[in-house]
């Protein structure tokens, strides 16, 4: 009998450890962006459980630049945020912005400076089309619940690029509390999108 139960729990843990690392493996298989290899890169599943007012379903890949982290540099809090969800249309710039307040909100949270702080505010304007692809402008203000335990005030440009062949949507956003004028920006815009992302993609669907 222990025998019996030994191997059911065994065998339990081990599925356990398969499904993990499928789930892994399957995250790692997803990019979204082509950076030079001195930036940092995150891949995450959406949604995430830390911020439960989002509204897309998909995954995320983050590229930070090197200086981020460090409050001395010029890049600092300077990095690319990019979404691949699905979509029956384009978001609309509403959803863009409440979807990144909801994600910051939730980001940010969990941290050692304060319990109580202002809500994420993003404020995007549309402006001429890139490429046929829908661009936008603003700032955001959200908690650095990270770094400084203040809270920052950042420029954002933001691209969204829309495949109808897979019935999804890849947002980019770029960040940094640098003017645009700012050399950052020339790092910040050389991270681009994979051509072939769309198309891709759309092939393996079908298969």
């Amino acid at each position: 009998m222990k025998i019996n139960v030994l191997l059911t729990i065994s065998a339990f843990f081990l599925s356990i450890v398969l499904q993990t690392a499928l789930i892994a493996q399957n995250v790692q298989d997803k990019s979204i962006l082509i950076a030079d290899e001195s930036y940092g890169k995150e891949i995450i599943l959406l949604p995430v459980e830390w911020a439960p007012g989002m509204t897309i379903e998909g995954f995320e890949e983050l590229r930070f630049t090197p200086g981020w982290d460090k409050s001395e540099s010029p890049q600092f809090w300077s990095y690319v945020l990019s979404w691949d969800v699905m979509a029956t249309d384009p978001l609309s710039q509403h959803e863009l912005e409440t979807n990144l307040e909801d994600y910051f909100d939730g980001l940010m949270k969990p941290n050692h400076w304060a319990t109580e702080f202002a809500e994420p505010l993003v404020q995007l304007m549309q402006a001429a089309p890139i490429n046929g692809n829908a661009y936008y402008t603003g700032r955001m203000k959200y908690f650095d619940g990270f770094h400084t335990g203040k809270v920052m005030s950042t420029n954002i440009q933001a691209t969204q690029h829309f495949c109808e062949e897979k019935q999804r949507t890849i947002i980019i956003f770029r960040i940094s509390p640098k003017p645009y004028e700012h050399e950052v920006w020339n790092d910040l815009n050389a991270i681009k999108k994979r051509a072939d992302f769309c198309l891709k993609q759309a092939t393996r669907a079908k298969g």
